[in-house]
């Protein structure tokens, strides 16, 4: 057993030699100063990290092929569809959706299905002038969403953005394997409130994970890459339902596949700058010690001091800086006006193509395919023209091609103007979107990223409502209508972005208060300069106490 020995002045020396030593850096600083480039490693972490974000593609669509009503797949089995039939001079376009609902046809007793697929649409009666319970169906997936978007500050901002992302995954897989044994509308309404309040809260928590981790250089790639990710969920579903032909299997397979996507969240570590927001130093080295073992390019965390402001999480003290600070206010709700108007026109194509084309695999496949091109795109677009520019060129590329879409004229077979120009405008609409969970990031403190997210992915999902209706439009009103209804909402985006700082190339602000002073708020500089004043006074008397 070692004696105790007493310190000498040598070591008394070297120690403080290696306090001089130690460089002060922000955390931004220090992930930078970590990424040396990509390698493996770094590129299996982050799509490790984005797994999990396919599954919100899945559950967001399934229903548009579980639920697909088969107008072009009847047959006439009574008198009166039959002689509707012969007044037609039996036209191949007589099966189809208007002269079954214009004669109103019952299922069962003038027509019989022929689709070999099942649908729960088909099985609970739901074509012609309930299909609005198809929409209904649909849209409760973004009800829950809300819910779980308002309640998930606390559990991403208390406890962390990978458990938040876990109990999410978690919240969804469980009802949606159960639905097909309990196969009622109601319950099909209960099932997907769950499953878009599940699958919600653990799309924040993995975004918020993946982009606090990233380096500054390699933010706008990272975020693509959940976005692409989650447009792999877009495909993952259209070829299940394409394979399977059973809308219950289509369910149980999906649930799955919840339950396995939580295995790669169980491998991450804590986000670094939520342990510095909760105060755990230590913790945060550690993790970022690691981190720059995987990025090959390691360092030791004891030759650096973290800049940081340690702050307990208190979800009424965050509503009231919204209140104490204008430029975090006015940023958040330009924000939720952005994501409000982009999530009503995405998933007002997203559940409309079905009635701007004939062949719904083909329209579906199509759209997932411009939604992976148009996330790629983002990449060069922000590295060139920054974050504000890039989502601006976007929106106004999108305008046009929704006031190109409106002339009447057929290229090919299953192609019309309005089905290729309206497919190019929704993928402006999809870069426009993705950027947007990266600029709101960018913007909002780390302090406040969980609620901000949460706020604005909640007017998100009350855009998407809304906008799985605007396709029931085509049936009441002139096709132009709801062209000219997305122009118009694309208008009003832009005017919001306009009105936006642009955080390309700046760093993540910590606090409401580095959000003020990065808008030059002169009232908070003044605060700063008495803050810095004060520090420097108090290290100059801590050395006077030194020499003394």
């Amino acid at each position: 057993m070692e004696s105790w020995k007493p310190l000498t002045e040598t070591d008394e020396k070297q120690d403080e030699i290696l306090k001089v030593k130690k460089e002060t850096l922000t955390i931004d600083q220090v992930v930078d100063r970590i990424y040396s480039g990509i390698n493996l490693k770094l590129l299996l972490l982050f799509i490790a990290a984005t797994i999990p974000a396919s599954q919100t593609g899945v559950q967001v669509y399934m229903t548009i092929f579980a639920g697909f009503i088969p107008y072009t797949e009847w047959t006439c089995v009574s008198d009166k569809c039959f002689s509707l039939l012969a007044e037609s001079n039996f036209s191949k376009t007589f099966y189809s959706a208007e002269p079954m609902c214009s004669n109103q046809l019952v299922a069962g007793t003038d027509f019989n299905w022929t689709s070999q697929r099942t649908s729960f649409s088909v099985d609970w009666g739901i074509y012609c002038e309930t299909e609005s319970k198809l929409s209904i169906v649909s849209s409760f997936f973004f009800v829950g969403a809300s819910i779980g978007l308002i309640t998930s500050t606390a559990i991403i901002d208390r406890f962390g953005r990978k458990n938040g992302a876990i109990a999410g995954i978690i919240i969804a897989a469980f009802p949606t394997m159960t639905a097909p044994w309990i196969p009622f509308f109601e319950v099909m309404l209960a099932v997907r409130v769950l499953q878009g309040l599940g699958m919600f809260i653990n799309l924040t928590g993995v975004y918020c994970w993946v982009v606090e981790f990233s380096p500054t250089k390699l933010r706008s790639v990272v975020s693509a890459l959940i976005l692409v990710v989650w447009c792999s969920g877009y495909l993952m579903i259209l070829g299940i339902s394409y394979f399977v032909p059973y809308w219950k299997y289509i369910f149980l397979i999906s649930g799955s596949l919840n339950i396995l996507a939580i295995v790669p969240l169980l491998v991450l570590p804590m986000s670094p700058r939520f342990a510095l927001v909760r105060g755990l130093e230590p913790e945060a080295k550690d993790i970022l010690e690691a981190f720059s073992r995987i990025c090959s390019n390691e360092i030791s965390m004891n030759t650096i001091q973290l800049d940081y402001t340690t702050r307990v999480q208190n979800f009424f003290e965050q509503l009231k800086d919204f209140k104490k600070f204008p430029t975090l206010r006015r940023n958040t709700l330009l924000c939720m006006l952005s994501w409000f108007t982009v999530a009503t026109l995405f998933y007002g194509f997203d559940f409309g193509w079905g009635k701007l084309s004939s062949n719904l695999y083909q329209s579906y496949l199509f759209a997932a395919l411009g939604k992976v091109v148009a996330i790629v795109l983002t990449i060069p677009a922000c590295h060139w023209l920054g974050r504000k520019n890039a989502v601006l060129l976007f929106l106004v590329s999108a305008i046009l091609f929704f006031l190109m879409a409106m002339p009447d004229l057929k290229l090919a077979n299953d192609w019309t103007l309005e089905f290729a120009a309206c497919l190019v405008g929704s993928m402006a609409i999809t870069s426009a979107y993705a950027i947007n969970y990266l600029y709101t990031s960018e913007l909002t403190p780390t302090t406040h990223r969980g609620m901000v997210m949460s706020l604005c992915s909640t007017c998100a999902r009350l855009g998407s409502f809304l906008g799985i209706y605007s396709s029931l439009l085509y049936q009441v009103a002139d096709r132009k209508v709801p062209l000219a209804l997305s122009a118009g909402l694309t208008t009003l985006y832009v005017s919001a972005v306009l009105f936006l700082p642009d955080p390309t190339g700046k760093g993540i602000p910590e606090t409401p208060h580095d959000v003020e002073l990065a808008a030059g708020n002169s009232k908070y500089q003044a605060v700063e300069e008495v803050n810095n004043q004060v520090d420097l006074k108090r290290i100059a008397e801590k050395k006077r106490l030194e020499s003394v």
